[in-house]
């Protein structure tokens, strides 16, 4: 939420605010205690703070337009705030859950076809071609979150995401123009080996252990809500299969 404006109102102060995370943690107080509560036919949690300080924001914007888009983030912020509430599950995110689950597809139908072959009615060729075409979309959703005309890497050993300025391709010690992966998982400083995405290599499989020191920086890391994350791809993949039934029925026409 960037440039975008707003006021953070606690109490009988009013701050203006460029971004949610220059408010100080304090601002939104604390929970007391909590009980159940019931409306009609609704039941609800009251949450009862320490203090009876109000903490609200304003939303504000010169342009409709900017105002409708920052609108729309925070409704959008609150949806998954509260699918996440309701199903406490996250993805790494940054683009590291789409190449690491990319690499694992991969990996997974160039070694291992015949386990997924004998509960389907497609031949290995077909597979390989259905595979990569949902590796390859998982791999464009990850590369729309460059926004600075820099280039993509996968490292060779997690499938993670990560950024480099495009006037650094040159420079052939990638550690030094790296610091962390999309995630923020894991460090350049690691034994790793990178190499841009959708480039040929390869099939490997990417580890998938978290390692323990993941646990106590959690707070710090990028991640997705796995409610929202699953209903998109669903959604996708719902989608792109309306479009091959009509293709087909619209080659059957003519």
């Amino acid at each position: 939420m960037e440039n975008k404006g707003g006021f953070h109102n606690a109490g009988k102060r009013t701050h203006p605010i460029g971004s949610l995370g220059s408010i100080s943690p304090s601002s939104y107080g604390s929970v007391k205690n909590l009980c159940s509560a019931k409306f009609g036919s609704k039941h609800f949690f009251h949450l009862i703070p320490h203090e009876t300080t109000i903490c609200s924001l304003l939303l504000c914007n010169r342009s409709d337009t900017a105002w409708d888009e920052l609108k729309l983030t925070c409704q959008t912020a609150l949806h998954v705030l509260q699918l996440t509430i309701k199903e406490p599950w996250v993805l790494l995110g940054g683009g590291c859950t789409e190449t690491h689950l990319a690499a694992y597809i991969r990996h997974k139908t160039h070694n291992e076809p015949e386990s997924i072959l004998k509960d389907n009615g497609c031949t290995q060729m077909e597979l390989q071609l259905i595979a990569e075409a949902f590796c390859s979309a998982l791999e464009s959703l990850a590369g729309s979150l460059e926004h600075d005309g820099g280039e993509i890497l996968t490292d060779m050993k997690y499938g993670h995401f990560w950024s480099i300025q495009a006037d650094s391709l040159s420079v052939v010690n990638w550690p030094d123009l790296l610091s962390q992966c999309g995630c923020g998982l894991y460090s350049s400083q690691e034994e790793l080996s990178w190499s841009f995405l959708r480039s040929t290599h390869h099939p490997f499989a990417p580890q998938t252990c978290l390692p323990h020191e993941a646990v106590g920086s959690a707070s710090s890391l990028t991640v997705d809500c796995l409610t929202a994350k699953l209903s998109g791809l669903q959604v996708a993949v719902e989608t792109a299969n309306l479009i091959l039934d009509l293709s087909y029925v619209i080659e059957d026409k003519n």
